[in-house]
């Protein structure tokens, strides 16, 4: 018998490879696998064959090598939620610090909660209802969708969990313990900031609003002259 030959480019027909590219769950499993006697069984035995990763109880991705996208910014948002990235996580992708951060950072309104997967470390910190929404980006990219806290929020978040912060502390502690580019600052939206502060009440966030309102004031006179 002649073995069939697979042209270069040609994905097999098999099952691995009609899983979709993003994150999935129990359900829609079990429903691709309804034509098998024990789909359970079938399951089982696809994680032990690395065609699925199960990331947690009922969330499902397929392997990179069946043509996977897993990005760890959408999987986070699907473990645990309602949530959005956030804290030292955020902070590297707006490129606010220089680290490449690990563990991936989020903010939830449901309490404290940590996932440590066969993709990575997620970690979710609780958050007011009425301090939730406001500064939150929806991103799109190649990989799927995600929700993120904007640079500004990114840092509010980071800096309410500061026990004490006084506004004259401010910038060797942004400089010299959290390694900031300061230059990202001037990009600020000062508005933003305000209305996180008021709606924060944290006297750290508070600090960091009127540090920073100064510091545009100062930079808006040295431009005038």
């Amino acid at each position: 018998m002649s073995k069939k030959i697979r042209h270069p480019g040609q994905k097999p027909r098999h099952l691995p490879w009609k899983l979709p590219k993003h994150p999935f769950d129990y359900t829609f499993l079990m429903n691709l696998l309804e034509n098998y006697n024990s789909p359970r069984d079938k399951i089982s035995r696809m994680i032990k064959k690395k065609e699925i990763i199960q990331v947690k109880k009922g969330l499902y991705a397929a392997s990179p090598e069946f043509g996977a996208q897993i990005d760890l910014k959408v999987l986070a948002n699907l473990i645990y939620g309602p949530s959005y990235i956030s804290l030292e996580y955020a902070l590297s992708y707006w490129g606010l610090i220089p680290e490449k951060v690990a563990e991936v950072t989020s903010m939830t309104n449901k309490r404290n909660k940590v996932f440590d997967t066969p993709l990575g470390f997620f970690s979710y910190k609780y958050l007011e209802n009425s301090k939730f929404s406001t500064g939150i980006e929806r991103i799109s990219e190649a990989s799927g969708a995600f929700l993120i806290a904007a640079k500004e929020k990114a840092l509010c978040d980071r800096l309410a969990l500061v026990k004490e912060l006084e506004t004259g502390d401010m910038a060797e502690f942004l400089e010299a313990e959290m390694r900031l580019d300061m230059t990202e600052l001037d990009h600020f939206d000062v508005e933003l900031v305000r209305e996180i502060s008021s709606k924060y009440r944290r006297k750290p966030v508070t600090a960091f609003f009127k540090w920073l309102r100064e510091r545009d004031k100062k930079i808006g006179q040295v431009k005038d002259e």
